[in-house]
């Protein structure tokens, strides 16, 4: 899987982007955020996530980790695809999204277009225990446990899984082996 791009912005699109790295062209969709500011002809950089169904492989960029690590959270809420979290990650900033789920004010997400009412709501209720109304999505964990995360993640579960378990840390877990380890004696139980 594709989870990092770094090269020359060939083409830009409303929606997506074509970046050129080692000869190949990889068409990967963004944001609007994201489309403002990218130039053609400028390197760039993307986190990237790869999404695979059986008529579908397509690519999704963001600018930083913390940005992929949130779109992951959305998708796995039942009725959010890649199309509808892009179009929430670029309403707003993640501080601003986050905040929103936070303090349980749907508001801002039903003003996505695609996403109504009550999906909106859908995704506060199953994203606010989730999502920490400060920093990242780690609650200032640490480095640490961003490698546990994403560990967990190519080990096949799901994101909204891994961080339940990061949640339920306790203290004395220092190294990020301890903390994988717990993390997957946990998963494992469920």
């Amino acid at each position: 899987m594709i989870g990092y791009i770094n090269g020359k912005v060939q083409l830009v699109r409303d929606n997506n982007v074509i970046i050129e790295a080692n000869g190949v062209g990889y068409k990967i969709n963004v944001g609007s955020n994201v489309v403002s500011r990218l130039h053609t002809e400028e390197n760039t950089e993307l986190y990237i996530f790869t999404h695979v169904r059986e008529d579908i492989l397509a690519l999704y960029g963001f600018e930083t980790a913390e940005e992929l690590d949130f779109f992951e959270l959305l998708i796995s809420v039942s009725g959010i695809g890649p199309k509808a979290a892009l179009g929430i990650l670029a309403v707003a900033s993640l501080e601003k999204i986050r905040n929103s789920i936070v303090n349980q004010d749907p508001t801002l997400l039903s003003s996505v277009s695609g996403i109504g009412k009550k999906t909106a709501e859908k995704v506060v209720i199953e994203l606010k225990s989730k999502v920490g109304a400060t920093g990242s999505i780690f609650d200032n964990q640490g480095e640490k446990s961003e490698d546990v995360y994403s560990a967990l993640l190519q080990l096949g579960f799901k994101p909204h899984e891994a961080q339940t378990a990061l949640s339920e840390l306790p203290e004395e877990c220092k190294t990020t082996e301890e903390r994988l380890k717990h993390c997957l004696t946990n998963l494992n139980k469920r």
